[in-house]
């Protein structure tokens, strides 16, 4: 998948951490997968935001929205197909969504790079 691929190579241009894939196709017919990275501080978390938008832009990808980099500490990007959590550690920690989703099959972010 292109836009994976794309989606990827951004985070780890970014420089976020702890990038995980799951495959959520089977569960929601909104998105087939959800990508959480964990950005180090608030202005890393947007310049990320950024990059996507600018990516989506580029390469014709349909972004649906963007919610929360107003508060700054956790983004939410919807590529249609993909569907993007940004946190700060804390945030992640807080909603710990990667603990709802560890039983979805998993996508190693490295075979797209």
């Amino acid at each position: 998948m292109e836009i994976l691929k794309d989606v990827i190579k951004s985070l780890y241009d970014a420089k976020v951490e702890d990038i995980k894939i799951y495959d959520t196709a089977k569960i929601t017919p909104f998105y087939d997968l959800v990508v959480n990275a964990t950005a180090n501080n608030s202005r890393q978390l947007s310049a990320t935001v950024q990059k996507l938008r600018k990516l989506s832009e580029e390469k014709g990808y349909y972004l649906k929205g963007i919610e929360g980099l107003s508060g700054g500490y956790w983004a939410l990007i919807d590529m249609r197909e993909v569907l993007v959590n940004i946190f700060l550690t804390e945030e992640r920690e807080k909603y710990n969504l990667d603990k709802l989703w560890k039983d979805l099959p998993q996508i190693n972010p490295e075979t797209y790079l």
